[in-house]
């Protein structure tokens, strides 16, 4: 808490502290609500954010403001969502983009090194939605994991394998050293992509210089060589 108050304070933002009990107002979850004792059948509203407050003190002249602030959401649990939850709020006027960025990334940085002694770069790597999209498949990658996503739709237009020419789109991804799973692996994550919405997984095994397994047989010896260069595949990989 203090490394983001020292900088923060350091930048000009002002900490102001909004209510707790508050009228209700639509959001994304539902209220937690705490009934008056003064007004019978009235019911204030934990909130979920203290968004109108701080758009509030926005046009009243406060133009940089932050909050450490406990935030409270009547929802199901999720991986990345809880009831009650604290976070960094922060507001700014007269910003563009770029300014967000720079800020909040010296921001990260600045609680990094100040708490662990950890020097990150200047400035973070960015991607756009749609580099993501492409290259991984999610808005949110985690990028520790080089999985990346590969457009195949033009080799597998070569192929004999007719499921994939009458698609628009044809993407693939290579799994290291992922030959060494049995049949039995293959068919388990098959089933999970089934879970998903997906009709099945494709797969071809590298071995030796050579596809072998799964829809292989689809692709000719020219073809293999083109895909295993275009993929960067090493013996062993799937």
């Amino acid at each position: 808490y203090q490394a983001t108050r020292d900088y923060l304070s350091n930048n000009n933002f002002l900490e102001i502290e909004t209510p707790v009990l508050m009228k209700s107002t639509p959001e994304g979850a539902r209220d937690y609500l705490v009934p008056s004792r003064l007004h019978h059948g009235k019911f204030y509203a934990l909130p979920q954010s203290p968004q109108i407050y701080k758009q509030i003190l926005m046009i009243s002249g406060y133009d940089r403001y932050f909050q450490i602030v406990k935030c409270f959401r009547d929802e199901d649990l999720r991986a990345d969502r809880q009831p009650e939850f604290t976070q960094i709020d922060i507001e700014m006027s007269f910003v563009d983009e770029e300014d967000i960025f720079s800020k909040m990334e010296d921001l990260t940085r600045s609680i990094f090194f100040s708490v662990k002694g950890i020097k990150l770069p200047k400035p973070f790597p960015r991607i756009t939605y749609k580099q993501a999209m492409k290259t991984y498949g999610s808005d949110k990658p985690d990028t520790r994991y080089d999985m990346k996503l590969y457009d195949l739709k033009s080799l597998a237009d070569k192929s004999e394998f007719n499921a994939f020419r009458s698609e628009e789109c044809v993407y693939g991804f290579v799994v290291e050293t992922g030959a060494k799973y049995s049949r039995k692996v293959i068919d388990e994550l098959t089933e999970v992509a089934k879970k998903h919405n997906a009709k099945g997984v494709a797969w071809i095994k590298n071995e030796g210089g050579k596809f072998n397994g799964g829809i292989s047989k689809f692709f000719s010896d020219s073809l293999q060589v083109e895909v295993i260069k275009y993929l960067n595949m090493k013996d062993g990989d799937i």
